[in-house]
């Protein structure tokens, strides 16, 4: 996921604590159903010109802008053409809305959100942000090049978009029926992910929110376990995913001959889980092109259908846990909050030393393309939302990014590699390798560092052993090397022998500090341990913001 976050729009009128830019209300400059005629009073505000520079270098699919003056979560139509009339997207806006408002919660003196569409909730506007982001790509009837005479003018080709730029779910949001609520209504960290949570307030259910729309634009399918054995979360941090790393991060040692190896997964990054499955066949059968890196495509499928089995989820389909009813088939034991599904695959085919690579695969939200009688302009789904999960024919390029649609979504393979025991109780290993494989020694899974085919469970632990008993003497020998020099007053840091002991770190290191001679002296004013600075840049220091805060951008 890219996020892009724009903490204050209107950074005039936030320092001026008014609404408008000078004179100006951004919240009516954007090019949407006003007159042609009136093409001047569009991108009149520095805050306008902004936010469309940022969406004309993107591809958004979801956003959410934040106002105050009610208390409502409402989606387009905002524009008075369309007044008493739904959008072609109406369907999933409306259920992405009623999950934002059941995640929110609420609390002391504050109901849940009001839901609905802005013209039906709020009010209806010309010039609405919402509507020319979701609108602007698609319905050119309403959308005007922009002439203004302020600041020196706005060339009139940045208001002429493609056919993928504006196609967003642009929500808005309005947080509070106050505009400066007081602190004991904005909530605090307590149980911050918790609906209606002991820390509830105005900030946090919005947190939640913006937590959920990360979590809703694209679907997710994640394999929890096999054979009851808990594997560790797809996210490798440093991870190489190309070349079928997935081989040796993602690896469960089974025993042979097994007909009834139950793996468990769960779906999430929708509402309505439709259909989901396993897929399942030996590596060496699947061509080198996929490497679970990647979406497989209809080209992948049609290259390995012969060569593998596939068997549906025990409950067929279900729900995530942000369906109104709550996720099902239930989360059973595992550290997740969505559903988990199981199917049962039979391993008994399969010869000492094979490795399968098994994949869940998934299908959600088909009913986003349901629509109301009352839609303008006529015609399916025009967001990327939607169609990016129901439509295989979807296809959008804008600025270097691309938006393809697909059907099923699958997951990161789970490796299966087939040892020479029977099966029994501790039959099932876990073989996993999450560090860098070039960092490590030890067996190999398919050419990668983890487990070896049909390696037995002792072989496994006493290279595991090998590399801790190394560690541990590189740990003694530093430690030793810290006394020593503490003895002459002084303390010396090697950049060579730290990337001996964590080849994973930031290569932080402390400078030498001539002034102490004694040990105990690196504290702070607060008698907390001092961490020095250290280089992320390359000025060799942090950025850092008037206040001394630390400044980040995620894209």
């Amino acid at each position: 996921r890219r996020i892009v976050i724009m903490p204050t729009a209107n950074a005039l009128g936030y320092y001026r604590n008014k609404r408008e830019e000078g004179a100006i209300d951004p919240n009516r400059d954007f090019p949407f159903d006003i007159e042609p005629e009136n093409s001047d009073k569009c991108m009149q505000t520095i805050a306008g010109r902004s936010i469309n520079e940022v969406f004309r270098e993107h591809m958004f699919q979801l956003s959410i802008t934040f106002h105050a003056g009610m208390e409502a979560v409402t989606y387009e139509w905002g524009a008075p053409t369309y007044l008493n009339y739904m959008s072609p997207d109406d369907e999933a806006q409306a259920q992405i809305a009623q999950g934002y408002k059941r995640y929110a919660g609420k609390f002391a003196g504050t109901p849940d959100y009001k839901v609905g569409t802005m013209n039906d909730v709020v009010y209806y506007v010309r010039g609405g942000m919402e509507d020319w982001a979701y609108g602007g790509s698609w319905d050119p009837d309403r959308v005007v090049q922009c002439t203004p005479n302020t600041f020196g003018g706005y060339p009139p080709e940045k208001t002429t978009y493609n056919e993928s730029t504006l196609r967003v779910f642009n929500m808005l949001v309005e947080a509070s029926n106050s505009k400066t609520p007081p602190k004991t209504k904005t909530g605090t960290t307590e149980d911050l992910l918790t609906t209606n949570g002991a820390g509830n307030g105005h900030i946090a259910r919005n947190l939640r929110i913006a937590l959920m729309a990360i979590e809703l634009v694209q679907p997710y399918v994640a394999i929890l376990g096999a054979g009851g054995v808990v594997l560790e979360d797809d996210i490798v941090p440093g991870k190489d995913r190309t070349k079928r790393s997935c081989r040796q991060s993602k690896a469960l040692l089974i025993p042979r001959g097994k007909k009834d190896l139950e793996v468990e997964w769960t779906v999430g990054g929708g509402f309505t889980v439709d259909e989901t499955r396993l897929l399942y066949g030996r590596w060496d059968d699947i061509p080198t092109s996929i490497d679970g890196s990647t979406q497989l495509t209809d080209e992948d499928l049609a290259k390995i259908a012969s060569k593998t089995k596939s068997v549906d989820a025990a409950s067929g389909g279900g729900r995530t846990q942000w369906h109104s009813d709550g996720a099902h088939p239930g989360t059973g034991t595992y550290p997740t909050l969505g559903p988990t599904f199981r199917a049962t695959i039979d391993t008994s085919s399969y010869s000492v030393g094979d490795e399968i690579a098994v994949y869940a695969v998934a299908r959600l939200d088909s009913s986003w393309t349901h629509q109301p009688d009352n839609v303008k302009p006529q015609g399916p789904p025009q967001s990327h939302a939607v169609n990016a999960r129901t439509n295989p024919e979807w296809r959008h390029e804008n600025a270097g990014k691309v938006i393809q649609g697909r059907l099923f979504w699958y997951s990161i393979p789970l490796t299966l590699v087939v040892g020479d025991k029977d099966g029994g109780a501790d039959a099932t290993i876990d073989l996993s390798s999450r560090l860098n494989p070039s960092k490590i020694d030890g067996p190999r899974i398919g050419g990668f560092h983890g487990g070896s085919s049909g390696e037995t469970w002792t072989g496994k632990i006493s290279g595991h052993l090998i590399v801790a008993a190394a560690a541990c003497t590189i740990l003694v020998f530093f430690v030793c090397m810290i006394l020593v020099r503490r003895r002459k007053g002084k303390v010396v840091y090697s950049r060579a022998l730290m990337a001996q002991m964590d080849e994973f770190s930031d290569d932080l290191t402390f400078e030498e500090e001539d002034a102490f001679a004694g040990v105990g002296s690196y504290h702070d004013k607060k008698g907390g341990i001092e961490m020095p600075e250290y280089s992320d840049s390359p000025q060799g220091k942090r950025e850092e913001d008037e206040e001394g805060g630390r400044v980040y951008t995620i894209e």
